[in-house]
């Protein structure tokens, strides 16, 4: 979880050898303002970001 300029953030980086099928070098997901409604967000958050990567996997086979 990451806290820029006073927001939170899940982030995850995307693997190298995905990067090309992502688009992307990292992930992110806003979480908001407040630090326990983040922390309380946060699992789903990163489970939907892992989600993502996983579906890039099977992509590449």
């Amino acid at each position: 979880m990451a806290n820029r300029k006073g927001r939170y953030h899940a982030w995850l980086v995307v693997p190298k050898d995905l990067r090309r099928i992502v688009g992307k070098t990292e992930l992110r997901t806003p979480l908001g303002g407040d630090d326990e409604e983040a922390v309380k967000h946060l699992p789903g958050a990163v489970a939907q970001l892992q989600h993502q990567i996983a579906l890039a996997e099977r992509q590449v086979g």
